[in-house]
């Protein structure tokens, strides 16, 4: 399980900018869009497995592995703050200490393993967190992000926003025989922007 312990305070698009790609000058649905900017990044980051703004984050894993590889980047070597266990003799949670492991930098992302001749000390399996690592993760530069990234919340939030608006992609649904009339959104219309980010964010090179 990979938890947010603290999120950033920031966003690859802003209030404003959202607003501009959604033609909307009003202040009452600034609440909904703020809403939909957090939704659309956190979907794009899911799609490549990216922090695009700093978080802390905790992992829980339920045992040891071998070499313990963090499941997102970019993270820094100097970035993991702590790892802590529930030790299997006392059923209690102990920090691990840093002289026993090795944090190594490999492109973006970190593996963690122990020292040469040593070996992680046994955890207590049945506890409901048995292992839980702590670091940061995310781009502390905006500008360092890909352009692409901006691009693709912005036509996420385009979505989330229009879903359910009455548009031109909208078809007429008639139900013969009956005089009232529905309007739905056609099949290929609902999935056309999520493929198109999909399909932008998986041609970066990460």
């Amino acid at each position: 399980m990979l938890r947010i312990s603290q999120r950033s305070a920031g966003y690859p698009v802003t209030l404003d900018e959202a607003k501009a790609q959604l033609r909307v000058s009003s202040t009452k649905n600034d609440a909904l869009i703020s809403g939909l900017i957090g939704a659309a990044t956190g979907h794009c980051e899911a799609l490549v497995q990216r922090a695009f703004v700093p978080r802390t984050f905790q992992w829980v894993l339920p045992c040891w592995r071998p070499v313990i590889e963090i499941p997102i980047a970019p993270v820094t070597h100097d970035a993991v703050h702590s790892i802590k266990y529930v030790d299997w003799a006392t059923e209690t949670q102990q920090t691990l200490d840093p002289a026993t492991y090795v944090v190594q930098t490999a492109g973006d992302s970190v593996r963690i393993f122990p020292k040469f001749g040593m070996s992680w000390p046994l955890a207590f399996s049945h506890a409901p967190e048995p292992i839980v690592i702590e670091f940061d993760a995310g781009y502390e530069d905006i500008d360092d992000l890909p352009a692409v990234v901006k691009t693709c919340v912005m036509l996420q939030i385009r979505h989330l926003y229009s879903v359910g608006e009455t548009n031109p992609a909208l078809v007429r649904d008639l139900v013969i025989g009956v005089s009232d009339k529905a309007w739905q959104l056609s099949p290929d219309v609902k999935t056309l922007i999520p493929d198109a980010v999909t399909l932008l964010m998986l041609s970066e090179v990460w």
